[in-house]
């Protein structure tokens, strides 16, 4: 069986490609600066006003440095489009590639092999560059930035109910006893239900980091998912267990959408949240009183996850040359700085975090840290499958309508019959 999913679509554009490889290509030969006239094409995916002004900063100074034009190409359903795109040959020069899902990509055939050396991969962070790079050592992207979780813990609340920030555990097994003793404390001070210790995600991308704890794996070397086998059920049978306190509550439970609108209105003492968070509780709660923490350890181990988004080169572009300077720009010294500062993310250059001066803001400096102890979000090419099989019938297992154990098979069954089906 092979590693990688065949939908329909992949087959055609990998078909495409290959006869595109085959043809000749014209690439510009031009020293870095020398782009006067030329127009690259950049594709992404639709951002906050931070963002967009970020992007337009970025692109104002690569152009005045360069003389070449930028004009972005903005999807709203990134990943069938541009496939699309790939297929008709018409895709961006450049253009974002989400960690997640870079394994598809890169068995497509669609991106340009970059040059290591060239684009200087030793000075990002090690598992991001790993994130890019295909089972057989080529690197096809460059990571354009970073995000990890951290814990958040609302301090005026807990001292409300006489627990202190310090009091919060460094382990999920610790947890099981601290969460549901500050739960009664909180249900004893604003009524019954009426603010949660903590909230959490039903999600494989919150979760893999304690379902794949002492070796055990969702997913086999063949892409099929592993879920039901005894070491994911031991890791989720825990966190079944922690959820059935009573003390932790996923947003909807409480009726509200997403982790940071249940904290920032304070329904909840405690969450896991990404960087991404901080922006929106300066800017829409500001009266929250908040402090950072790593993430918990478990079985001993140190985890956080990360999420990635890189830059790769279409194989049939003809602007290879400046798409690479483009790259070079928007993820050096200079270009990072302007995106990371302007949009709100972590640089995916550890010079840039120095240069930024990271570490003097006590939010990023603890999102920072968890760069190097992050699991990446990414799984082959079969994880978004396995993933919707798991939000489908996970919520049984913590509701406690149903053992962990079938939960999990019932997962298996479903993820394995779709991936069956496109093969």
């Amino acid at each position: 069986m092979k590693k990688s999913i065949k939908r329909t679509a992949a087959v055609t554009l990998a078909s495409v490609m290959a006869l595109s490889a085959g043809s000749a290509v014209t690439v510009h030969a031009a020293e870095e600066g020398d782009f006067k006239g030329r127009t690259l094409n950049v594709g992404i995916w639709g951002g906050n006003d931070q963002e967009a002004a970020a992007l337009d900063e970025m692109k104002a100074a690569f152009e005045e440095k360069t003389g070449a034009e930028v004009v972005f190409k903005t999807y709203t359903d990134y990943n069938t489009q541009i496939q699309a795109d790939f297929i008709a040959k018409t895709a961006p020069d450049v253009f974002y590639i989400d960690a997640n899902m870079f394994p598809f990509y890169s068995n497509l055939g669609v991106m340009e092999p970059l040059d290591p050396e060239e684009m200087e991969v030793d000075q990002y962070y090690e598992n991001l560059i790993s994130a890019f790079t295909a089972e057989d050592g080529t690197v096809y992207c460059i990571p354009k930035d970073v995000s990890t979780l951290a814990t958040y813990y609302n301090i005026d609340l807990l001292e409300s109910v006489g627990v202190k920030p310090e009091d919060i555990p460094a382990s999920l097994e610790e947890y099981k006893e601290f969460l549901p003793e500050l739960q009664a404390k909180l249900d004893e001070e604003y009524g019954e239900g009426m603010v949660a210790a903590m909230t959490y995600n039903p999600e494989l991308s919150r979760q893999i980091y304690v379902l794949e704890e002492n070796g055990a794996s969702i997913i086999d070397e063949n892409g099929m998912a592993t879920l039901s086998t005894d070491g994911v059920v031991e890791n989720a049978q825990f966190l079944v267990d922690l959820v059935q306190t009573g003390a932790v509550k996923t947003p909807a439970d409480l009726g509200l959408g997403w982790n940071g609108e249940a904290f920032g209105v304070g329904k909840a003492a405690i969450m896991e949240e990404g960087n991404w968070v901080y922006g929106t509780l300066k800017k829409d709660y500001s009266d929250i009183n908040f402090g950072v923490k790593e993430m918990p350890t478990y079985n001993g181990n140190q985890h956080s996850m990360s999420f990635t988004v890189g830059y790769g080169i279409s194989a049939v572009s003809e602007e290879k040359d400046l798409a690479k300077a483009w790259i070079k720009y928007a993820t050096g010294e200079e270009g990072l700085q302007i995106w990371s500062s302007g949009a709100g993310c972590l640089p995916s250059r550890p010079s840039v975090a120095e240069a930024m001066d990271i570490e003097s803001d006590p939010v990023w400096a603890v999102h920072s840290k968890m760069i190097d102890v992050a699991t990446p979000w990414q799984r082959g090419t079969t994880i978004s499958i396995v993933d919707s099989a798991y939000k489908n019938f996970i919520p049984a297992a913590f509701k406690g309508e149903e053992e962990v154990k079938a939960v999990l098979e019932q997962v298996d069954k479903q993820a394995n019959s779709e991936i069956e089906n496109a093969m």
